[in-house]
């Protein structure tokens, strides 16, 4: 089996296959990651299709064939946050009516249950982006502080810094919903 390197390699040369196998590689990491920031199937897929074609165009600018994953991770970030920095602007009256409705029915039912971790996804929401980015990769992809590192391009001590604040922020907010 092809390393990942070599795939990259055949990439460059206009090998579209060996492009695929590096897609087919990462689709599911990929996925997810889009589906965290937009909470939508439908964005999640083209925020995916985005970075897909994004790489497509620029893999010869890829310097160094090792860090490919790097390299296609901060792709679908940055198209992540663009799309949801978009987004905020816009409010659809069919989503607006179809939330509405489902507010007003939810309030009239006595029991009903929201999703445990809607609180926490609501709080992460509300960090900046740059707090935001890391407690996805560190706690929803399970990524290193030095992974971490070397896909937003910061220091280590950085993301350190930055993901002690993103936690403290998001402690005293879950704490501040329960009071």
């Amino acid at each position: 089996m092809d390393s990942i390197e070599t795939f990259v390699k055949k990439a460059k040369k206009g090998d579209d296959e060996a492009f695929t196998n590096l897609i087919d590689i990462n689709k599911v990491k990929l996925y997810k990651i889009a589906y965290i920031y937009v909470k939508n199937e439908q964005d999640a897929l083209d925020i995916l299709s985005d970075t897909i074609c994004k790489a497509y165009r620029s893999i010869n600018k890829l310097k160094d064939p090792k860090f490919f994953n790097t390299w296609l991770f901060r792709i679908l970030i940055n198209t992540a946050t663009d799309k949801t920095q978009n987004n905020k602007r816009i409010i659809y009256i069919d989503d607006y009516e179809k939330i509405k409705s489902e507010l007003i029915d939810n309030m009239c039912e006595a029991d009903f249950n929201l999703p445990a971790n809607i609180d926490l996804y609501r709080a992460i929401d509300t960090l900046d982006i740059k707090y935001k980015n890391i407690v996805i990769l560190k706690y929803f992809q399970d990524m290193t502080i030095a992974q971490i590192s070397k896909i937003l391009n910061h220091p280590e001590g950085t993301i350190k810094v930055y993901l002690s604040r993103a936690l403290k922020k998001l402690k005293i907010q879950l704490k501040e919903e329960y009071i």
